[in-house]
């Protein structure tokens, strides 16, 4: 192997490794308060140096994924509207359940709390009219939605702790990490 072949391949592996930097940086656009940002806010968003950022913005304005602007002492940036959002960005409310593990055990708590709501009183149904459902057996339907019960009262008395975590944390001025 010539080592000019090995240059092209350590640049086309540099050139890789550079595409896969811009999602996190196409994606701080998703977690923004805002549609336009600072280049300093990317920054802060990416696990990326100032300067890498910089020439990553400046790669994605030429491609055409991003505009920019400086009215003044800073440069701003936004996504172009050809360019598909996540789809947190379009909804707020999934990017809140995104960011909030206390949401996301709610969620998955009242699941398996519908999931305890359907399999208790069919169970409570088979024991009265002593009906044998098909494929399981009446002990098993009870005890799958006991343990959907207990399961649901465990998520969410985690939701519970994980927001008063989180609002203590936030209150004390401790941030989460992303």
């Amino acid at each position: 192997m010539s080592l000019e072949s090995e240059d092209s391949e350590a640049i086309s592996d540099l050139d890789a490794s550079l595409k896969t930097q811009d999602k996190p940086i196409i994606d701080a656009f998703s977690y923004a308060e805002h549609q336009v940002l600072l280049t300093t806010e990317v920054s802060e968003r990416v696990d990326l140096s100032d300067r890498q950022v910089r020439r990553r913005l400046k790669d994605l304005a030429s491609r055409d994924i991003l505009g920019t602007r400086k009215p003044g002492r800073d440069r701003l940036w936004w996504l172009k509207q050809d360019v598909r959002e996540p789809i947190t960005a379009q909804y707020p409310l999934l990017r809140f359940a995104r960011d909030r593990t206390s949401v996301q055990l709610l969620l998955v708590g009242l699941g398996v709390g519908i999931v305890a709501l359907v399999l208790v009183p069919i169970a409570s149904l088979a024991y009265a009219y002593t009906v044998s459902p098909p494929l399981i057996t009446r002990e098993m339907l009870l005890e799958g939605g006991l343990l959907a019960s207990m399961l649901a009262s465990g998520f969410l008395i985690a939701a519970v702790v994980a927001a008063v975590t989180g609002w203590l944390g936030r209150r004390v001025g401790i941030k989460s990490p992303r």
